[in-house]
């Protein structure tokens, strides 16, 4: 039996995304424009393309999500969504140290990594990314003293289990789910808040995107700037 090639299957599923996320995908192109534009980081351009190409798909997998689990599906959209969360969390730093960089250097910074927008969408990706890439709670060099925590589904009668920041051998199993969405849903843990919340793939995917309204383009921005100059110097004379 000769099996089929996997290549032009893949280019199809790509494709099918695309066509039932045009609008979505359309949004990516532009967001991936806007970024790297502000940013002065052009090559951030495909990167952001491909998380965008990346998402669509995963929007195709949660809307068929089958709650039977008779098949792999889950298991492959688990892992896609895993690696879309630390590629773009790897993105979004990036922009950030560039920000802080250009402001140690006393030269102007993008704006952008300054909005509470998008420091609240960071702080989740950091979250996730820490457990999902080695197993380890994020920023566990705050804890002060090991943290006492339980497995989950254990009741009291269970042992408290203790996560010490210092002990090399260490680990954290994030819990995670589906959510109503189909969508993969992470425990996050923020120890310098000492809470925790849950945080939607597809729900960081939409306040992604969302920054498209607030982020003007480098042309908006400098014909805005122009704008406030002529202004002054029309008020000066």
């Amino acid at each position: 039996m000769t099996l089929p090639p996997v290549s032009p299957l893949l280019n199809s599923l790509f494709n099918v995304a695309r066509a039932k996320y045009r609008a979505e995908n359309e949004a990516w192109v532009q967001l991936s424009y806007r970024l790297s534009g502000r940013f002065n980081l052009v090559t951030a351009l495909s990167s952001i393309q491909r998380e965008g190409d990346l998402d669509i798909l995963l929007r195709c997998l949660e809307d068929e999500f089958n709650t039977s689990g008779m098949d792999f599906s889950f298991h492959y959209q688990m892992m896609f969504s895993e690696t879309w969360i630390v590629a773009c969390y790897e993105i979004l730093r990036a922009f950030q140290q560039r920000d802080r960089e250009a402001a140690k250097a006393g030269t102007p910074t993008s704006g952008v990594s300054e909005l509470h927008e998008f420091k609240s969408i960071f702080t989740d990706f950091e979250l996730l990314r820490m457990p999902i890439a080695k197993f380890e709670i994020a920023k566990d060099n705050k804890l002060e003293q090991p943290l006492p925590m339980r497995r989950v589904g254990d009741d009291e009668t269970k042992p408290i289990e203790f996560y010490d920041p210092k002990d090399p051998s260490r680990f954290h199993i994030m819990p995670k789910g589906v959510s109503s969405r189909g969508s993969a849903v992470w425990l996050a843990l923020d120890v310098r808040n000492s809470r925790q919340h849950l945080v939607e793939r597809r729900d960081l995917a939409d306040r992604l995107l969302s920054l498209l309204k607030l982020v003007k383009g480098a042309g908006e921005l400098e014909a805005e700037q122009n704008a406030a100059a002529q202004a002054v110097a029309q008020a000066d004379r």
